[in-house]
C-alpha cells in the first residue's frame, strides 16, 4: 500500500474557468520574478539561488505569499474575491514551469553566444582551431559588442542590440522547440503516469497542500492551523534566522550545519553529514521503498568505488563533492534500462495515443490532456525535426544530431521519471555530449561537428533542472480539473514566454551594465571549459572510448537486475529509481544523511501509528520545507538591501 498522502480533495467545485485572467496575471508575475531573480541571485547578488531545483524557493515563496497573504487581504475586502483552489494551483504550476529556465538554462544560452570570441587568446588558439567552424547566425562576433558584454559599456555607449538580433532569434527559436517537445511528451505520458501507474509525485505534495483552504481558523491554508506545522517551520526558519544575525555581527556564534564527513576508509568516498531540514521535509513524501533503495545503493556504490580503488583499477576521481564520472556513467547505464522499461510498461497507452493521433479513434479519450494526442504527436515530431535541423546547421552530421537528440531525450525522460516517482529535488547526471564523444569517438567528428556539439552546451549543460520534469510535475497540479483542460495551454505558454523574455532581457542588459565577466561561473570558467574541450578535441581527436563506456554496463546490470527482481518477486524491497538517484548529485553522499533522517522518521511513524499518524504528522514536514523556503527568501531580501553583491548562500550544495 502506498504511504503517499492523498492531497487531492474528495471533490472541490472548481470555477467554470480555473484559468482565469487574474490567475494568468499572477502566474505571469511569478514567472517574471523568476526571470529576474534566477539571474540576480545566481550571478549578481550571490545569495541563495532562486531557481536551481525542481522545487525551488523562487517558485514556492511567491505562491505561498499569494495563498496566505494575498488571499487573506482579499477575504477581508470581499469573501467572494478569494482565489480558488483551482486558481492557486494554476499559479503554482506556472511558477514551477518558469523556474526550470532562468538560472542555469538561460544563463548558458546567453553566455555561450559571445564567449568563444571574448575568451580567445594566443594560448588557447581558438582563433585558429575553433573560430572557422563556428556559425555566424548563432554567435555575436563583433569585437566591441563582445568586449562590452563581458566588461561593461563605456560611458555614453548603448547596447548594440542589432548584433544580438539574429543569434537571439535562432537561440530562442531552439528554446521554443525544446519547450514544445517537453510539453508534447508530457501530454502523451500524463495519463499513463497519473491514472494508470498512479505515480505519487512527491515534490507536488507541498504545492497541492498549499492550495487547500481551511473553513475555520486563522489561516486559509489548512495545515498552517495545526500547531505541529509551526514546530517544523520554526526549527527550519530558526537556523537561517540565527545565521542572518551573523551577517551583521561577524563574531556572532553560528549554528552548525555540517557535521563533518562520515569516513569509510582511505580509498572509500565519504558521506557528508549535513542536515538540511528542507530535504527531510520533502523526502518524507517519497515512498519508503525508494528512500531505503537510495540508502542501500549509496552504500553499495561507496563499497564498489573503494574496492576498485584498493585494487588499483582506474575509475577516475571518486572523492569529489559532486558525482564522479564513474557514478555518472553507471547512472546513464541505469537510464538505458529504466527509460525503455518505462515506455514498455506504457505500450498499451502509447498504442491508444497512436490510434487517436493517426486514425482519430473515437474510443480513445484525450479530453483531459492539455494538448490533443494528434497535436502532441505532430508537435513532438516537428520540434524534434527542428532541433535536429538546428544541430545540423551548426555543423553536426545528421546522424550525429539525431543520435544526440535521442540520448538527450533519454536523459530528460529518465530525470523526469526520477522526480515524479522518486521525488528527487535535483539530479545532476551524465550529459549527452560526453556520451556521444565516447560512443562515436571525436575522430569521427568533423571540426565543424565538434564546434556544433559545443554549441549544444548552451541548452544541455548543467542539468540541475529540466523543463520536461517541471512540466510533468505541473501536470499533477492541474490534475484535479476535468473541464477546461485545453485552456491550461494559455497558462503554460504564458509562463514560458514570460520567463524567457524577462530572463533574456535582464541577462543581456545587466551584463552590458556591469560586465558579465564579473559574474564568474557560467560566464567565466564554466563556459571557457566548454570551448577549451572543443578546441582540444579538434586538435587531438580520439577513437571510441570503450573503457569509459564500460562502466555504464555496471549500471545496466544493476538496474536491469533490480527491475527483473522487482517484478518477479512482489516483496523485493529495492527500487531501480533508488539506484539512479544514488548516482546523481546531490542525492549521492551530499544529501544522504537528511534522506536517512526522513526514512527513519517515516518508518517509525508508520510502525507506531500507521497511516493515521503519518497523515497527522505531515504538517510538521511541510513546516520543515516551508521554514527553509521562507527563511532563504528573507535572507535574500536582507542580502539585497544590506549586502548587495556580497550575499550569503543557504543552498543545498
Amino acid at each position: 500500500m502506498s504511504t503517499q498522502p492523498d492531497t487531492t480533495p474528495e471533490h472541490v467545485a472548481a470555477p467554470d474557468h480555473p484559468v482565469t485572467t487574474r490567475a494568468i496575471l499572477l502566474g505571469a508575475g511569478c514567472a517574471a520574478f523568476l526571470g529576474w531573480g534566477g539571474h540576480y541571485t545566481r550571478h549578481i547578488g550571490h545569495t541563495t539561488k532562486m531557481a536551481a531545483d525542481h522545487l525551488p524557493w523562487g517558485a514556492v515563496v511567491p505562491v505561498f505569499f499569494i495563498a496566505v497573504v494575498v488571499n487573506k487581504l482579499l477575504q477581508k475586502v470581499n469573501a467572494k474575491w478569494v482565489l480558488t483552489r483551482a486558481e492557486i494551483l494554476v499559479i503554482a504550476g506556472m511558477a514551477l514551469i518558469a523556474s526550470a529556465l532562468p538560472s542555469y538554462f538561460m544563463g548558458y544560452v546567453i553566455a555561450n553566444t559571445a564567449a568563444p570570441f571574448y575568451f580567445a587568446n594566443e594560448e588557447n588558439r581558438w582563433e585558429d582551431d575553433l573560430h572557422p567552424h563556428l556559425t555566424d547566425w548563432a554567435h555575436v562576433r563583433e569585437p566591441s559588442a563582445v568586449k562590452w558584454f563581458f566588461e561593461g559599456l563605456p560611458r555614453g555607449a548603448e547596447i548594440p542590440w542589432e548584433v544580438w538580433v539574429l543569434p537571439l532569434f535562432w537561440r530562442l527559436s531552439l528554446v521554443a522547440a525544446i519547450g514544445v517537445l517537453a510539453l508534447c511528451a508530457g501530454s502523451i505520458l500524463r495519463k499513463q503516469w497519473v491514472e494508470h501507474e498512479r505515480l505519487t509525485f512527491p515534490l507536488m505534495s507541498l504545492p497541492l497542500a498549499m492550495a487547500e483552504r481551511e473553513p475555520r481558523g486563522a489561516f486559509l491554508v489548512g495545515f498552517m492551523n495545526r500547531p505541529i506545522f509551526w514546530v517544523g517551520f520554526g526549527l527550519a526558519f530558526f537556523q537561517i534566522g540565527w545565521g542572518i544575525i551573523g551577517y551583521f555581527v561577524p563574531l556572532f556564534p553560528a549554528l552548525p550545519r555540517n557535521f563533518g564527513v562520515l569516513d569509510f576508509g582511505r580509498d572509500f568516498p565519504g558521506v557528508h553529514t549535513s542536515l538540511y531540514p528542507m530535504i527531510v521535509g520533502v523526502s518524507y513524501f517519497i515512498g519508503l521503498d525508494v528512500l531505503s533503495s537510495i540508502l542501500v545503493f549509496q552504500v553499495l556504490l561507496i563499497l564498489e568505488m573503494g574496492i576498485l580503488n584498493r585494487l588499483g583499477i582506474e575509475i577516475g576521481a571518486t572523492h569529489t563533492t559532486a558525482t564522479s564520472q564513474f557514478e555518472n556513467l553507471q547512472g546513464f547505464g541505469a537510464l538505458c534500462v529504466i527509460v525503455p522499461w518505462t515506455l514498455w510498461i506504457a505500450r498499451g497507452h502509447l498504442r491508444e495515443v497512436f490510434r487517436k493521433a493517426w486514425y482519430g479513434d473515437p474510443t480513445v479519450d484525450d479530453d483531459r490532456e492539455i494538448l490533443s494526442y494528434r497535436s502532441s504527436a505532430i508537435g513532438l515530431f516537428l520540434s524534434a525535426l527542428f532541433i535536429i535541423a538546428w544541430c545540423t546547421a551548426s555543423g553536426m552530421p545528421v546522424y550525429i544530431a539525431t543520435g544526440f537528440l535521442l540520448v538527450v531525450v533519454l536523459i530528460w525522460l529518465g530525470i523526469t521519471r526520477l522526480t515524479v516517482e522518486g521525488g528527487v529535488i535535483s539530479a545532476r547526471m551524465m550529459r549527452a555530449q560526453p556520451v556521444m564523444l565516447n560512443l562515436v569517438g571525436s575522430l569521427h567528428f568533423t571540426p565543424a561537428g565538434i564546434a556544433g556539439l559545443a554549441l549544444t552546451e548552451a541548452w544541455h549543460k548543467d542539468i540541475k533542472t529540466i523543463l520536461m520534469a517541471d512540466l510533468a510535475n505541473a501536470n499533477r497540479l492541474f490534475e484535479a480539473y476535468t473541464a477546461d483542460r485545453r485552456r491550461l495551454l494559455i497558462a503554460v505558454v504564458t509562463a514560458l514566454g514570460t520567463v524567457v523574455i524577462t530572463s533574456t532581457l535582464y541577462q543581456v542588459t545587466s551584463s552590458y551594465a556591469t560586465g558579465a565577466f564579473n559574474y564568474g561561473g557560467i560566464y567565466g570558467p564554466f563556459i571557457q571549459g566548454v570551448f577549451d574541450s572543443a578546441a582540444g578535441h579538434i586538435r587531438d581527436p580520439f577513437r571510441v572510448n570503450r573503457k569509459q563506456m564500460m562502466w555504464s554496463l555496471f549500471g545496466v546490470i544493476t538496474a536491469g537486475s533490480t527491475v527483473i527482481l522487482r517484478y518477479a518477486l512482489p516483496r523485493w524491497p529495492l527500487h531501480p529509481i533508488g539506484f539512479v538517484a544514488a548516482t546523481a548529485h546531490p542525492t549521492n553522499r551530499r544529501n544522504t544523511f537528511p534522506i536517512f533522517v526522513a526514512w527513519l522518521a517515516k518508518l517509525l511513524i508508520l510502525r507506531i501509528g500507521g497511516i493515521r499518524l503519518y497523515q497527522r504528522s505531515t504538517p510538521f514536514f511541510f513546516g520543515l520545507a516551508l521554514g527553509y523556503f521562507v527563511g532563504v527568501g528573507v535572507s535574500a531580501l536582507v542580502d539585497g538591501i544590506w549586502f548587495p553583491g556580497q550575499g550569503h548562500s543557504w543552498g543545498l550544495y
